[in-house]
């Protein structure tokens, strides 16, 4: 992975730019060589291309042509160049908001990595994120993401050796060992995969900072990453998702799916901005927060021919008779099922435990065992052939609450704004309501 490389944006108007861009934006979004961050963050500063060069201590020319790729590939002027100095232009001033906030995040990373306090060695700490490069944080998170050097490689785009030689500098350079090995091959530690979540987190305002000079030219492009929890809503999610890409088809919504608790860490590493599904309200930690959009009343949900569909009445002994599918010990619909049954002196046989709605709905299906779903979710087997149905049995918690959690104090960009304002638009209570009255 070339130190001087950069991921592709072709010029606005281009009919290839978001195919080219979305190729890239998968793994790191917009993310330019340290070279050209460092150049333009001392031009800036200093106003000066002579004396950024000196600052840096590399040649003028060097510097010019730093700043002219990155023009090139941001498709924009950054400076305006006068007979006294370059001056930053609108774009500019947008590059360099971030990209100051890239560098103080990547001290500041660095500074707690190695222990250092703030009265330590600031001249050696300078030294130290002035010799990291591009391809050490790329494959650092890489690995972290693909959990192997292997995976990593093909993850990245480039050769094993090529993410080995720099995941092991980057080792070397901070004298801290980042990996251990396995029968699988070499993993992040506990330590390597904080630094990891850090630096993602860190280079990610490039992308943001894209998406605002994209908007200074009236163009609206980028990437939204969600996570989608296995288990709840989905159809919310792929309602909001639809009505999003279809009025800003430039911009990539990327959804990553998987339990809570893999999503949670996702979030707070910056590798995702939005969690949307059942909210574990309260937030389970100080640092992320949730927004209730939509009231999901939770049913049990059982194949449409089993022995207690259309019963009228449901005695508890009736449905312990019965084996259930449920999901992990943390999750809200676990809570609920366990007071259903609390104080009772016979207890449902659970022996299936899963987060996929796929699984749960084809093993309702097939046998009579049931489950805790929500409306939404009997909805959406509705969509997929109307195999399920609920039972008359009346709920200790009515609603499950399908909503957003975001990180705390949190900036959000002009996309991510738009795309939170079509997840607060996206109502299901009319579609609910029919789906009610049909049953």
């Amino acid at each position: 992975m070339s130190e001087a490389s950069m991921v592709q944006i072709l010029p606005s108007g281009s009919p290839q730019a978001s195919l080219d861009y979305s190729k890239f934006t998968t793994v790191y979004g917009c993310f330019p060589s340290l070279r050209q961050i460092r150049a333009f963050a001392a031009a800036a500063q200093l106003k000066s291309i002579l004396k950024a060069s000196v600052d840096l201590n590399v040649s003028q020319s060097a510097v010019t042509q730093a700043i002219a790729k990155l023009e090139a590939d941001l498709d924009t002027n950054l400076f305006e160049r006068r007979n006294k100095g370059s001056y930053l232009t609108e774009t500019g001033k947008i590059l360099q908001e971030h990209t100051q906030r890239f560098l103080d995040h990547l001290e500041n990373t660095l500074k707690e990595f190695m222990g250092k306090p703030a009265s330590s060695d600031t001249a050696s700490l300078e030294a130290l994120v002035r010799r990291i490069t591009k391809s050490q944080i790329t494959a650092l998170i890489a690995i972290r993401e693909a959990g192997s050097f292997t995976q990593a490689a093909r993850y990245a785009g480039v050769s094993q050796p090529s993410i080995h030689r720099s995941a092991r500098s980057l080792e070397a350079q901070l004298k801290t060992k980042l990996f251990y090995d396995t029968a699988h091959g070499a993993m992040v530690n506990d330590r390597g995969a904080h630094l990891a979540d850090q630096l993602h987190l860190a280079i990610r305002e490039f992308e943001w900072a894209f998406e605002k000079i994209e908007a200074e030219k009236q163009q609206v492009r980028g990437r939204i990453l969600v996570g989608g929890l296995l288990l709840a809503g989905s159809g919310f999610l792929a309602s909001a998702i639809s009505q999003f890409a279809t009025a800003y088809p430039e911009v990539n919504v990327d959804v990553a799916c998987g339990s809570y608790d893999v999503l949670l860490e996702k979030l707070r590493a910056g590798s995702l901005d939005f969690i949307v599904g059942l909210l574990k309200s309260p937030a389970p930690a100080d640092d992320v927060v949730e927004e209730v959009l939509v009231r999901d009343p939770y049913v049990i949900a059982a194949r449409k021919d089993h022995p207690l569909a259309g019963k009228e009445k449901i005695a508890r002994e009736e449905l312990a008779a019965y084996d259930w599918v449920l999901p992990g010990p943390t999750a809200a619909r676990r809570v609920h099922f366990e007071r259903i049954f609390a104080g009772s002196s016979s207890t449902p046989r659970a022996n299936v435990e899963t987060h996929s709605l796929t699984t749960i709905l084809l093993l309702l299906v097939d046998s009579d065992r049931m489950t805790i779903l929500t409306e939404s979710q009997l909805m959406l087997d509705r969509k997929l052939g109307h195999n399920l149905t609920s039972l008359n049995y009346p709920m200790t918690e009515p609603h499950g609450l399908i909503g957003v959690t975001t990180r705390k104090n949190w900036m959000l960009t002009h996309n991510q704004k738009i795309f939170r304002n079509f997840l607060r638009k996206t109502k299901m209570d009319n579609d609910l309501q029919r789906f009610r009255s049909d049953n």
